[in-house]
């Protein structure tokens, strides 16, 4: 009796450990991931490469060496980028621990139906997700508050989001055993403590997932400078990688950068490109493995219901 493709497989695997189908998502998926992998792999050997070795060459796996991190030091050095730099970080970390507060916080209220109010304020935050005021009403918003031009107008929009407000609200209403509300309370805690306590201490996983969420979105965010802000004190970092990537000259526009540019003796455009690039993915680089672990498992039991 001849054997299906199912009893095949099972039978290849249990004599040599593996079948066919295995080596081909195996390497699929290897392929896919260096697929994704070797951009940027490329945009840091380019970074690293003296400008004359590594142009003109279609494909690049290793840096020419020795490596040079004159570029590197061109750049850090330059005053818009450093400013640039702190504007950013503090508006991706203060922005995103104040969001992930006021996010938990408000969800966590809204999650107690029973509360008079609280249905309503759940529609309110839900409607918004479908429709807002538009561009020209929140700019005019913006300028009659004064927020214009500032620090504010950059992160205070922002700051309170749908998406993260219905998955810290379904994990709140799904996930967290009601009878450990009852319990603290039986024992004297107030809301407050039973917060701080006892939920907040439950939901580390989404909470790093909303807190990865919103310091991505404002390390991304160049659009708000656009739109709210024209100091130059106020660019982030990816505005000015913008910039650079359209006019790498603006490099030397500022402070000492030029003097810098001018001992290096020249810093080409390409070399100057992929390494703001580098420098601007960093720092979420340097976040994200801290909080994979949690990353799923955060968006899993805050998504699904029950």
């Amino acid at each position: 009796m001849a054997k299906t493709g199912a009893s095949l497989r099972i039978s290849m695997r249990s004599r040599i450990g593996f079948n066919f189908y295995d080596v081909f998502v195996y390497a699929l998926v290897i392929g896919f991931g260096l697929l994704c992998f070797y951009p940027m792999w490329y945009v840091l050997i380019g970074s690293l490469s003296e400008n004359k070795s590594f142009v003109g060459h279609a494909l690049n796996l290793l840096p020419a060496w020795p490596p040079t991190f004159k570029y590197y030091q061109g750049i850090l050095m330059s005053t818009m980028f450093q400013r640039a730099l702190g504007i950013s970080l503090g508006k991706t970390f203060g922005a995103a621990v104040v969001s992930v507060m006021l996010t938990a916080t408000m969800a966590y209220a809204v999650s107690k139906e029973k509360v008079k109010g609280m249905k309503f304020l759940n529609f309110l935050v839900v409607f918004a997700m479908f429709f807002n005021g538009g561009l020209i009403p929140t700019y005019l918003l913006i300028r009659n508050l004064g927020m214009y031009d500032s620090i504010w107008a950059l992160t205070i929009p922002w700051m309170l989001g749908a998406t993260n407000f219905v998955i810290m609200r379904n994990y709140f209403v799904y996930s967290v055993p009601q009878e450990l509300e009852e319990s603290a309370a039986i024992d004297g805690a107030n809301s407050v403590v039973v917060f701080l306590r006892i939920i907040l201490p439950l939901s580390v996983p989404t909470l790093a997932a909303i807190f990865l969420f919103d310091a991505v979105a404002q390390w991304n965010d160049w659009y708000s400078y656009l739109i709210y802000a024209e100091s130059p004190k106020l660019q982030p970092v990816v505005w000015v990688l913008r910039r650079m990537l359209i006019d790498p000259s603006v490099a030397g526009n500022g402070g000492n950068a030029g003097q810098i540019l001018d001992r290096l003796g020249f810093l080409p455009p390409m070399a100057l490109r992929m390494t703001t690039i580098i420098l601007s993915m960093l720092p979420i680089m340097v976040v994200y493995p801290f909080l994979q672990r949690y990353f799923v498992k955060g968006i899993m039991i805050g998504a699904i219901k029950g």
